[in-house]
């Protein structure tokens, strides 16, 4: 119950403006708030509360003498004595006596009573500073309001201002003087219960310190928030920008490491914690589900020791969107790219990824997974996904590129025993260097590749034998059906390469530091911009083949002018060159000889030279483009991309799962190290970025004076050589 205590002689204190109806109170007043024996505010009480910051020492040096704790103390409240009341004068009298009792003789200023303010015209702008956000009678809703005020306050005046005290019902805030003499600047909160609010009852805005380039409060908790708003629309901002604009906007000495833990903290508390986020997905798979239809997730947690435990730690998840799977069907391609590539995040994982081609020979993403590893387990379980999503039997004859990875070989060899199984050639040709070095070899091993028949395949190998029998060898254990054209079967492409992997994830590079959800959600979020940005491009297309296709057709057909076609009067062709060459071209089942019209789904130039005849003896014949395969037309780019991936909800709007186990992250130990986002380089890539200038690692200096080797003309103490 509030007990209000009307006196009209004048105050001592400046009456504050509580939010109290002018209808309770006249209007000058001396307010006394008094809720059964809790936090009063008067004028009288914020002139004791001022004194007692130049008495601090002596009456805490008091207490501790006598052991007993005083009331009167520089915090607490005054409640007056209802049944023996005192006028102002003699209140103040009292209080200073008391006072300088307390300092034992130290000198005391005693400040002049203020003038009494109007409650109708109180304004409390009209006495604030300008530079300060404090003022008598200022109301916070919660202290940690109060305290990032106050942290941000410190940095901007550059002063060593913190809370010094900090209880159920007050708050203290003083500017710690590095010099140890005592700064006046002094800042007081007490806790009013009835409106449940903090209330500054004291306020000394003077200093006598100097201002620092070394703030307490300016921390990298406080940074982090500084930094929010702009790592949302930067995430990958450099830490030397986050360090130079802290210095420059605070004025303040920000070293690397503290711009780096303030950018990390920005970046947590944008993305989430890592480890919380394994606890929600259950719920994103079921957001995601709900939001894009036909979507397949498949998630696997580790067999729990104690069955009755409600802790999982996550081991896997599979993910294959309802758009993507309906999308990649239409394509009409058996070809699949597989690769995989290491999370940058504090615990361990692959993320895996199938990529397919799509009709314009751009990449088309159809699932990926994060993983424990690359084994052979996990290939084998991804896989088996895949097939499930596809509908593919043990005896399919799809086509898959990867690199020589040991677990994804036999991982095929598992589940696709009947699949033609692409090595990618540039880690073929990594693997060459290291034993034979010199670009005969390279351009050998690519004309190898190139070869679209066994007998110029077995041709450039005799070759190869000549020069090197011991390269000719090395090349021989491995099986030409996984690297060479020659041995292909019909996949509609004659790709060498896992370009498709490698462009995805050099995409979604920045997302593989990321929470779990969020990386999953970065993925997602790159695949439905990638299907608009290619319907833009598509829009723009005109043709009946894709730009790809049609780029290429214009190729072929310039190179099919040096050919001449004779007819045997059915479906055959025999074309022939100046040069000498020579290959039979069967319209009726659209091959040529030279097998590239079968591998590729395009008219090589010899049947383009052969539809050219077709028009000399009045035969039905279409343009070179519709001899294309349908997979090269723009219906069919259009059709695979009709599919669109669909957003989801925030995750405050997901729905809560109602499986009653609760998933944590695995076991990991940070590592103490700074994460590396680049690819590791090989040691030949390592190798030719140094000849090629990029890097004077392993090289060996020769001297600009001297001529000899093993130092610089800066290192070299001889004498330059005459002429």
């Amino acid at each position: 119950m509030l007990d209000w205590h009307h006196n009209n002689e004048e105050m001592n204190a400046s009456v504050v403006d509580l939010g109290i109806d002018e209808e309770q109170v006249d209007v000058n007043v001396d307010v006394n708030l008094n809720v059964d024996g809790e936090n009063s505010l008067d004028g009288s009480n914020e002139d004791e509360c001022e004194n007692d910051d130049e008495g601090e020492d002596s009456l805490d040096d008091r207490n501790d003498d006598d052991g007993e704790k005083h009331d009167d103390d520089e915090d607490s409240d005054f409640v007056p004595d209802e049944s023996n009341q005192v006028n102002d004068d003699e209140a103040d009298m009292r209080d200073y006596i008391l006072l300088t009792e307390n300092n034992d003789g130290e000198e005391m200023e005693v400040e002049m009573d203020e003038p009494m303010l109007d409650n109708d015209n109180f304004d409390n702008d009209e006495i604030r500073d300008s530079d300060c956000p404090f003022y008598i009678g200022q109301v916070f809703g919660t202290k940690i309001e109060l305290k990032l005020m106050v942290k941000e306050h410190a940095v901007n005046t550059k002063r060593d201002i913190r809370v010094v005290k900090d209880d159920d019902d007050r708050v203290r805030a003083i500017c710690k003087d590095p010099d140890l003499h005592k700064c006046p600047w002094v800042l007081l909160l007490s806790f009013h219960k009835a409106s449940g609010s903090w209330i500054i009852r004291t306020w000394v805005n003077e200093h006598s310190c100097l201002q620092s380039r070394k703030i307490y409060s300016c921390t990298t908790t406080f940074l982090s928030k500084k930094l929010g708003e702009q790592i949302q629309e930067n995430p990958k901002i450099p830490v030397r920008a986050v360090q130079e604009q802290f210095q420059t906007r605070f004025d303040q000495k920000i070293s690397m490491m503290k711009a780096f833990r303030a950018k990390t903290i920005a970046m947590e508390q944008l993305h989430g914690d890592f480890s919380s986020q394994y606890g929600k997905l259950r719920d994103y798979v079921d957001e995601l589900i709900r939001s894009n239809p036909g979507t397949t997730v498949k998630l696997e947690v580790e067999a729990a020791t104690d069955p009755t435990s409600p802790v999982r730690k996550f081991k896997r998840i599979y993910v294959c969107l309802g758009s993507l799977k309906q999308g990649y069907t239409a394509i009409g391609r058996e070809l699949l790219g597989l690769d995989g590539a290491f999370l940058k995040g504090p615990f361990p994982g692959q993320l895996l990824t199938a990529v397919g081609l799509d009709p314009n020979n751009g990449i088309y993403p159809l699932a990926y997974a994060i993983v424990e590893a690359e084994t052979m387990l996990s290939w084998s379980w991804f896989l088996q996904c895949l097939a499930d999503d596809l509908d593919l039997g043990i005896k399919s004859n799809y086509t898959f590129i990867s690199d020589r990875q040991k677990g994804i070989i036999p991982a095929l060899q598992k589940v696709f025993p009947c699949a033609e199984h692409r090595f990618c050639l540039r880690h073929i040709l990594e693997n060459m260097k290291q034993q034979y070095k010199g670009k005969i070899y390279k351009d050998t091993l690519w004309k190898l590749a190139k070869d679209t028949t066994v007998v110029h395949f077995q041709k450039d190998m005799d070759a190869l034998k000549e020069v090197n029998s011991e390269a000719h060898l090395w090349l021989s254990k491995i099986p030409p059906q996984h690297w060479s054209r020659s041995h292909f079967f019909s996949a509609i492409s004659d790709v060498l390469l896992n370009n498709m992997c490698e462009v995805l994830n050099s995409k979604l590079l920045d997302g593989r530091d990321k929470p779990i959800i969020t990386m999953l959600e970065f993925v997602r979020e790159y695949l439905t911009r990638r299907i608009v940005n290619v319907l833009r491009v598509i829009d723009k297309s005109k043709g009946l083949l894709t730009p790809y296709a049609t780029k290429l057709m214009e190729s072929i057909k310039r190179d099919a002018n040096r050919y001449t076609a004779k007819w045997n009067g059915g479906d055959h062709y025999q074309v022939s060159s100046a040069q000498g060459s020579q290959y039979v071209v069967n319209m009726g089942t659209r091959t040529c000889a030279c097998r590239s019209w079968e591998i590729t789904g395009l008219p090589c130039r010899h049947a383009v030279a052969a539809i050219r005849c077709m028009s000399q003896f009045g035969e039905e014949h279409g343009s070179p483009e519709s001899y294309a395969d349908h997979v090269y037309r723009m219906e069919r780019w259009k059709q695979v991309y009709s599919h669109k991936v669909y957003p989801i909800n925030r995750m405050s709007e997901w729905s809560k799962s109602q499986v009653p186990t609760v998933i944590v992250p695995p076991a990991y130990h940070k590592p103490i190290d700074r994460p590396k986002n680049a690819r590791k380089r090989s040691r030949v890539e390592l190798e030719e970025g140094t000849k090629a200038g990029g890097s004077k690692a392993g090289k060996t200096m020769t001297c600009g004076k001297c001529k000899k080797k093993g130092h610089n003309r800066r290192s070299c103490k001889g004498q330059e050589q005459p002429g």
